[in-house]
């Protein structure tokens, strides 16, 4: 079984300044396509391409400094992305990308553009690209285009040439913006070429400079340099981070799609593709008749990040749930769900109201990236914990006790041993009983609710599924992994805890047997 991680186009309608038109006017005016069926023939941007054009050079107006510092582009092959960049890179090296005093476009100063990638083979791919729309255009008496670099020809400075993460990277450029390709393969010693670079993009003063990251997916793994990227943009997409300095674009199929269905399969294809040229047929016989494997067609094809051990709930059942109506009120009876770690990954508690099973959340804390010395700030989530007794009726706090037996040991004096509980995740059997109730409310849309916490969603995405002799039980992909799950269980726990409390008969006997386990 695989599992689907794809999140939605992130463009939206312009709301700010931009000098996007004036940069897609440059492109199409002076840019010519490469090598392929329009060759020579001029540019013309579709809609799509546009719209991010238009994202991209978004500024200020009172410091006239572009907002989006980093775009992660992530599509299917064969809508052209290479070849956008390509148009983008020559734009900064010689279009409009720049402001002057009155807010009126104008080119960058000493443009210094590197477009790198994993090997020279792929580096040499969006530098052909962009050689050749100079080339062949109106351009060719303007740059001078050599091997591996463009310069201006009446010797102004500037420059625009290949790097290779296999060739090394050397400090001391200044480069104005930098175009990374396919850097689903910059991982290990070869990340570095990115890292060096980005570095370097802060010294250039007068304007920040521009990140531009484009790749088809692979796994997203958490602790490479795209499941970063990713992972940072999925958050931004859901409210946890405020960040507009960085643009995250996916075009992919959203949604679950069985591809063995032929109408499925010409959907998923017709929504994970925003160009027109090409062929939903042509695409759909990759997978019917050359029968390449389903994980590498959704990954190329479809442009959904694809991992294994399974995906739990499917795309759209969880937001499905969010309700405004009926919100949490103070002295309603609660039953609360504790997943505690001392540092490595993130403490959760969430609530549950008995009555309906609403879900909220009371309380995270999640290690921020780059701090590896960060620790649980425990005060706090202690005090959490005295604000929500204060606040509504708590019928039972449930805990799952590692590295915390000191702090349970004392809330149980508070509150007493029948309110604070333990809930131990790693017994089978009550874990099983608790997902299984959790999936099965879920999928049918009754007795459960939530209040559309960010983190949760993105929690519940993280998990893996994971089979026991007593059942199917949710974990993370890997012990090491970064993708955290702790609100997920804080949540799975509260909900299985709530309904005990809603049905004590019906549930009497599993109670038992969870003493027994």
């Amino acid at each position: 079984m695989t599992t689907t991680l794809t999140q939605g186009l992130s463009t939206s309608p312009i709301q700010r300044p931009t000098t996007g038109k004036a940069v897609v006017r440059w492109i199409e005016e002076l840019l010519v396509h490469g090598e392929g069926d329009y060759f020579s023939k001029p540019f013309r941007l579709e809609t799509w391409q546009k719209s991010i054009v238009y994202r991209l050079y978004e500024y200020d107006p009172a410091t006239r400094r572009r907002l989006v510092r980093r775009l992660l582009l992530v599509m299917p092959k064969g809508n052209g992305k290479t070849e956008l960049c390509a148009a983008l890179a020559l734009a900064e090296f010689a279009g409009p990308t720049g402001l002057d005093k009155n807010c009126k476009p104008v080119p960058r100063k000493s443009p210094n553009i590197p477009l790198a990638a994993a090997s020279w083979d792929q580096a040499d791919r969006i530098y052909s690209a962009a050689r050749a729309m100079v080339e062949e255009g109106p351009l060719n008496q303007f740059i001078n285009c050599f091997d591996t670099e463009m310069l201006f020809a009446d010797g102004s400075p500037g420059s625009l040439y290949r790097v290779a993460a296999v060739g090394g990277t050397n400090d001391g450029t200044l480069p104005t913006a930098a175009f990374f390709d396919e850097i689903h393969e910059l991982k290990g010693n070869k990340e570095r070429v990115h890292l060096v670079i980005t570095n370097s993009l802060a010294k250039r003063t007068e304007n920040p400079g521009l990140e531009v990251c484009l790749t088809t997916p692979d796994d997203a793994d958490p602790l490479s340099l795209l499941g970063r990227l990713v992972e940072y943009g999925q958050r931004i997409e859901r409210g946890e981070i405020v960040d507009p300095t960085f643009l995250f674009i996916h075009y992919g199929a959203r949604g679950e799609y069985d591809l063995d269905d032929p109408q499925q399969l010409r959907d998923a294809i017709r929504q994970a593709t925003p160009a027109s040229w090409l062929d939903i047929e042509t695409i759909a016989a990759r997978y019917e008749v050359d029968r390449i494997a389903e994980h590498e067609f959704r990954r190329y094809h479809l442009a959904q990040f694809v991992r294994g051990g399974g995906h739990w709930l499917p795309e759209g059942v969880w937001s499905g749930l969010q309700a405004t109506d009926d919100p949490i009120q103070d002295g309603d009876e609660i039953v609360a769900g504790l997943d505690g770690s001392y540092s490595g990954d993130s403490t959760a508690l969430w609530g549950c109201r008995v009555r309906d099973g609403r879900l909220f959340k009371l309380g995270i804390w999640e290690r921020p990236p780059q701090y590896p010395g960060w620790v649980v700030p425990r005060d706090e989530v202690d005090t959490t914990i005295h604000k929500m007794f204060e606040q509504y009726k708590v019928l039972e706090l449930a805990c799952d006790p590692p590295g915390w037996h000191e702090e349970i040991t004392r809330w149980m004096q508070e509150f007493g041993e029948e309110v604070v509980t333990y809930f131990y995740t790693n017994q089978p059997r009550r874990m099983a009983e608790a997902c299984d109730r959790f999936y099965q409310e879920a999928m049918r849309g009754e007795n459960i609710s939530h209040d559309g916490a960010p983190e949760l969603e993105r929690h519940l995405y993280n998990v893996v599924l994971k089979d026991t002799n007593s059942g199917v039980i949710i974990t993370k992909e890997r012990r090491d992994s970064p993708r955290k799950i702790d609100a997920a269980v804080a949540a799975v726990v509260a909900f299985a805890t709530a309904q005990f409390h809603l049905h004590p008969v019906e549930e009497e006997e599993t109670a038992a047997n969870f003493i027994l386990l």
